[in-house]
């Protein structure tokens, strides 16, 4: 008889959101060779309780080949943070074929950001350790690097709520470190207006900068190295965007 075999281990999501489970029934775990299946079911369960919380069902299945199929699950908010079980089952040469895995829902953040925002101030100054510059600067300023975070993932494809805010937890984190990141050069830059890359150079205080041309009159406002290093290995952006200053 073949046995079943995934890579998705264990996922996670958080209430409210939706998470994209898949299997792919091979003649052997780790074989290689797909096992063509039919009439596959999914059911899901609470790890720490048993309830069931979606019935054994294959609404919803889609079937990419034969052997391999995917499942989008939305739990709703009132599923409790936990370990869910996902059990796969269908119909191979000999018999009934199983496949499990792990689902994690998540606790929601204990800290939300205000509509159209990505991370609070709260999470900014634990991610970057800054408690010095007064929140009355930090808060526009992750409003600002929210929507300079926006204008860059145009095009990338994650899930969202009706508002276009990610629902996926790790897109969440993602989000909100890359936003941190980007504040924090903000406010190293202190130039909201973008007025300074007008100039080749500014003095202040008998301090003199120079700026390189790429850096002047730029159409986009920059994305900070460290946010395009979290967009990118997060896999937000398909690639690194090209930054120059």
């Amino acid at each position: 008889m073949g046995v079943p075999f995934s890579n998705e281990i264990f996922q996670y999501a958080v209430p409210g959101g939706q998470i994209v489970l898949a299997a792919q029934f091979q003649t052997y775990a780790g074989s290689g060779f797909e096992q063509a299946v039919s009439s596959p079911n999914i059911t899901i369960t609470s790890v720490s309780s048993g309830a069931v919380v979606v019935a054994t069902t294959s609404t919803g299945i889609i079937a990419a080949d034969s052997a391999t199929f995917n499942y989008t699950w939305q739990p709703a908010t009132t599923v409790a943070p936990g370990d869910y079980t996902v059990l796969w089952s269908a119909t191979g040469p000999s018999g009934t074929l199983t496949l499990s895995q792990t689902v994690t829902i998540s606790a929601p953040p204990s800290q939300t950001p205000g509509p159209g925002v990505y991370a609070t101030v709260a999470q900014y100054q634990a991610w970057s350790g800054d408690t010095i510059t007064p929140t009355s600067l930090v808060t526009p300023a992750l409003r600002r690097c929210s929507e300079i975070i926006d204008l860059y993932v145009i095009g990338a494809v994650y899930a969202t709520d009706p508002d276009g805010l990610p629902t996926d937890a790790s897109t969440i984190d993602a989000f909100m470190r890359a936003t941190c990141a980007q504040c924090a050069y903000e406010l190293a830059v202190n130039d909201p207006a973008k007025i300074k890359t007008q100039y080749a150079s500014t003095s202040m205080g008998g301090v003199a900068q120079t700026r390189a041309s790429g850096a002047q009159n730029q159409i986009m406002p920059p994305l900070a190295p460290q946010a395009a290093a979290i967009m990118r290995m997060t896999g937000i952006l398909p690639s690194a965007p090209l930054v120059s200053w």
